[in-house]
C-alpha cells in the first residue's frame, strides 16, 4: 500500500502520469503544492484512481475547486496517510 505523492503541475511535468502508471490496487494518491492543479483542466480526466486525497490549503491557496470525488485534507491527516502507507513515494519529475 503505496502513498504517492505529486507535487508537481501536470501541466508542466510528467509526474502525474508516471504515478498513474505506476499505482497498484491498494495504494493512494495525495495532490500538493502544483500536483493540486491536476483537480482542473483535462488533467483532471486522467485521475480515474482511487482512493485520491489533496491539501486543501494548497487548493485554497490557488483558488481550485475540489471535486467530490477528492478528499480534502489537512496537515494532521496527511502525517496520518503517511502512517498508514509503507512505501511513500514521491513524484516531482
Amino acid at each position: 500500500m503505496t502513498l504517492h505523492i505529486v507535487s508537481k503541475s501536470p501541466y508542466s511535468s510528467s509526474a502525474l502520469t508516471d504515478c498513474i502508471g505506476s499505482f497498484a490496487e491498494g495504494d493512494a494518491l495525495l495532490l500538493i503544492e502544483d500536483g493540486v492543479y491536476a483537480l482542473s483542466g483535462p488533467a483532471s480526466e486522467k485521475i480515474t484512481i482511487s482512493p485520491v486525497y489533496c491539501l486543501e490549503a494548497d487548493t485554497d491557496a490557488r483558488g481550485l475547486s475540489i471535486p467530490e470525488n477528492i478528499q480534502a485534507i489537512d496537515d494532521a491527516r496527511w502525517v496520518s496517510l503517511c502512517t498508514e502507507h509503507n512505501p511513500i513515494v514521491s513524484w516531482f519529475k
